[in-house]
């Protein structure tokens, strides 16, 4: 018997969510909570998921049986299955596999998490059989998995959950490290409300199809965000990535994927003293990201949203990125 292990950290978009999906730039990063996955190969052939997230299967070779979580654990770990079939087939390998995954990142709310899994899994699969696989080629199976949950994903969930900290995307560029002066303390914060990915996107699809130019102009605003936002990370400019931060969090509002409790979740950070507070990924609930101006600031507003009923806690970026 052959064992594995890798994790993958979750993400968090700071600017250009939605936007990014018509071109438009956005900033990801990498944050300290990840998704462990161990993996070892066994006599039977079939594969085998287990997890602390409420859902296990089983598959064989032309079957699913759910161990936990009924019928709906299918669509959270086909693609996880996939990415190991992946695995299986570009090594030539016939094995059984069996993984067990472990988390520490709230699912469905933005997080990355499904991208993180993939990463991990694609990561601890391979070391069965390399011991030191390429990154490059872990991130691509891990976005052709991926996509079985996101069909349009542009692949940079996978990409700063494989190399960590701070990613500049476009379409046009693909994807650019940013080197920040000085630590970001952030805070994030669940609405408690989770969300559709798709239905979002489709949403905010339906706004552009009905009002080209208004799309247009707000599409314009959230790329020189971006762009101001790009240089404050790079001076550490705090105050101003805060005030960026609220102005991307407008926008966003115009595009209709705010929800009411983001905005009591906005307004409690601010209130504690957050230099600015907006979405990060999809809306329509899922999680809010403040900008502290201290770690010591940011205990505060994850004490205060804690106090209001929200779970809070604080993160830092995370450098390293996949680690097996």
């Amino acid at each position: 018997m052959t064992k594995g292990r890798a994790s993958a950290p979750a993400k968090v978009i700071l600017f250009g969510e939605h936007f990014v999906v018509y071109g438009s730039p956005a900033i990801l990063a990498s944050i300290n909570r990840r998704i462990v996955v161990d993996a070892r190969t066994i006599a039977e052939n079939k594969v085998v998921i287990r997890s602390d997230i409420g859902v296990a299967g089983e598959y064989g070779s032309s079957s699913f049986k759910a161990t936990e979580g009924g019928m709906e654990a299918k669509a959270t770990l086909d693609p996880l299955h996939n990415a190991i079939t992946q695995v299986l087939v570009a090594r030539g390998k016939k094995k059984g596999i069996e993984i067990a995954i472990s988390s520490s990142v709230l699912p469905g709310i933005g997080l990355g998490s499904s991208a993180a899994a993939c990463v991990a899994t694609v990561a601890a699969v391979n070391s069965l059989f390399q011991k030191k696989p390429s990154r490059q080629k872990i991130c691509e199976l891990a976005i052709k998995s991926e996509r079985l949950i996101h069909k349009n994903s542009s692949g940079a969930d996978c990409y700063v959950s494989t190399f960590g900290g701070l990613i500049y995307y476009s379409k046009a560029r693909g994807f650019k490290e940013i080197k920040s002066k000085g630590a970001l303390a952030l805070v994030i914060a669940s609405t408690g409300v989770r969300h559709s990915t798709g239905d979002l996107v489709a949403g905010v699809k339906k706004l552009k199809d009905r009002n080209e130019s208004l799309f247009q102009s707000l599409a314009k605003q959230a790329a020189d965000i971006c762009a101001q936002a790009h240089g404050a990370i790079a001076s550490g400019k705090c105050d101003k990535l805060g005030e960026l931060m609220n102005e991307n969090q407008a926008v966003l509002r115009q595009i209709g994927v705010s929800h009411y409790k983001v905005d009591d979740l906005i307004d409690i950070c601010g209130k504690a003293g957050a230099l600015g507070a907006k979405i990060t990924g999809a809306g329509g609930g899922g999680a809010v990201i403040a900008l502290a101006a201290s770690r010591q600031d940011g205990g505060k507003i994850a004490s205060r949203a804690r106090a209001a009923g929200y779970e809070s806690f604080e993160v830092e970026i995370d450098r390293k990125g996949l680690v097996i």
